[in-house]
């Protein structure tokens, strides 16, 4: 097999590929969504037990 060693194979760019795509599509927003669910959920149990934010004079 004649590869250069900076060249990479098909198959591994495919998948290198694949996997970036997975990742920019389906994870990072998921985890984006999941992050602000659980921070508004935080916000509402805080607002449950404190009552809701008030300006003290």
């Amino acid at each position: 097999m004649n590869v250069s060693s900076d060249e990479t194979p098909a198959p591994s760019r495919r998948r290198e590929w694949t996997t970036f795509l997975i990742l920019t599509l389906v994870i990072l927003p998921a985890l984006a969504i999941a992050f602000v669910g659980t921070w508004g959920l935080v916000v509402w149990i805080s607002h449950i037990i404190n009552g809701p934010p008030t300006v003290k004079f």
